[in-house]
């Protein structure tokens, strides 16, 4: 059948079925005569459950994971309830205020403004953090898939070179990755998702090393389902570490010494500062999510 008839048939829009091709969710074969798309049966089920489990607002990677077979469906209803109960007793604990403020007769301009927050920040303190761990694994896996790096075994100084870098790290992962664009800021797919790539140099004992940065051209392929506030949080913790770490140095260094007081100890305590918000950024953009000694989290061969 067609993807009109498809989508007919599953309740899934054409836009979606199409978008769910490209995530690697879906994989319909094509007619050798006019390379047209031919849905089956098996693909209108695979449909109904992918629009089960967006009904229930898992996250798309998870999807992902459970149609591969890598995530037992069991499981993955587990970490969504987890999210989902987290939500509820922020849910419960905003409607229940709504409605003292409904019966209270007092204007906005008497509201006790500062009482207000602190009641909603104790309310909300257990559901902030609830299942803050299996949050932090959703945004990990999340950025991983949107960007990550690797060292190639040789130079890359030329279009071709970058090609065979790409194509050494898809053999050595034992992924499916097609160059659509070659180029010294090539574009490529894994699993029919689109990626870009960017070569940079760092030192390396004081020689010169190549290290490739992919990122994913569409985020919307790398979801996982957190609010924004606590995924932004997340990864604030993330990516920061370095910075945090070399602060907390500083201080240690400083506070016993009684060095804050003076001016230079404020200037060492920004140096400090400066270093770890530049290592930060370094690491964020060349090392962290490195798929040279971890597997790639996506589909294999």
């Amino acid at each position: 059948m067609n993807i009109k008839l498809a989508s007919e048939r599953s309740g899934v829009s054409s836009r979606n079925i199409r978008y769910y091709e490209q995530a690697g969710l879906l994989h319909p074969d094509r007619d050798p005569e006019n390379d047209y798309r031919i849905y089956t049966e098996e693909d209108i089920r695979t449909l109904k459950l992918i629009r089960t489990l967006r009904m229930l607002d898992m996250p798309l990677e998870e999807i992902r994971d459970v149609l591969a077979g890598s995530l037992p469906l069991p499981e993955a209803a587990a970490r969504q309830q987890e999210r989902l109960q987290a939500r509820a007793r922020e849910l419960d604990s905003a409607i229940r205020f709504c409605g003292e403020l409904r019966q209270r007769s007092v204007t906005a301009a008497a509201l006790d403004v500062d009482a207000c927050l602190t009641r909603i920040a104790a309310d909300n303190s257990k559901g902030w953090f609830s299942g803050w761990a299996d949050d932090y694994r959703a945004m990990a896996r999340a950025q991983q898939r949107r960007h990550f790096t690797f060292t190639p075994d040789g130079p890359v100084t030329t279009p071709a070179e970058f090609t065979d870098a790409l194509f050494a790290f898809a053999k050595e992962q034992k992924l499916e990755l097609v160059v659509t664009q070659e180029g010294m800021q090539p574009h490529f797919t894994i699993d029919g998702v689109e990626y870009r790539a960017a070569r940079a140099y760092y030192p390396v004992r004081g020689i010169p090393t190549a290290r490739i940065r992919c990122t994913l051209c569409d985020p919307d392929f790398a979801e996982d389902g957190l609010p924004p506030a606590r995924r932004k949080l997340l990864e604030l913790l993330h990516y920061s570490m370095p910075a945090l770490c070399l602060v907390a140095v500083g201080l240690l260094f400083l506070i016993p010494r009684g060095l804050l007081t003076t001016w230079w100890g404020i200037a060492l305590l920004i140096a400090f500062a400066a270093a770890g918000v530049s290592s930060s950024w370094y690491n964020r953009r060349f090392f962290y999510n490195d798929k040279d000694n971890q597997p790639f989290h996506g589909k294999r061969r």
